[in-house]
């Protein structure tokens, strides 16, 4: 019986180089990072002042209360056009409304660096290597 190491495309690969798979965000055109990216500070905003201790439970209330609505029953309504987003951007609006005295600096920071850390961590390619230096076969000889 034959281990999986004796076939000869496990022994090349040591030779293969394989570069490190890049972030989803860093893959995507600027275009779209830009306003993805003013979005998700909004929403991270939203989150700390969510998870802020000093923030009241009654605006905690609304703005989870919000959230459980848009991913409940607004899923049902988004099956009617005109009516699924409005309600959507409605229910947010006044959850950001009962919530816009509890945001504070802090929160807004929080937010943008961890925005950074997730739309500015792109890696760079690997550069590419030049083939591996193989030795000269054998010489037969005549």
């Amino acid at each position: 019986m034959t281990s999986c190491n004796s076939f000869p495309a496990a022994q090349h690969n040591d030779r293969v180089q394989h570069s490190p798979p890049q972030p989803f965000l860093g893959r995507l055109p600027g275009f779209i990072r830009g306003p993805l990216r003013w979005v998700v500070e909004k929403i991270l905003v939203l989150y700390y002042v969510g998870t802020d201790p000093k923030v009241p439970l009654w605006a905690k209330r609304c703005l989870f209360g919000a959230l459980g609505y848009v991913f409940s029953i607004g899923i049902v309504l988004d099956f009617l056009p005109p009516i699924g987003e409005v309600d959507d951007i409605i229910a947010f609006l006044i959850a950001v409304g009962a919530v816009a005295f509890s945001i504070k600096p802090h929160h807004k920071f929080q937010a943008q660096s961890k925005a950074r850390q997730w739309f500015d961590s792109v890696v760079p390619p690997l550069p590419s290597a030049p083939p591996p230096i193989l030795p000269p076969p054998p010489l037969s000889k005549p």
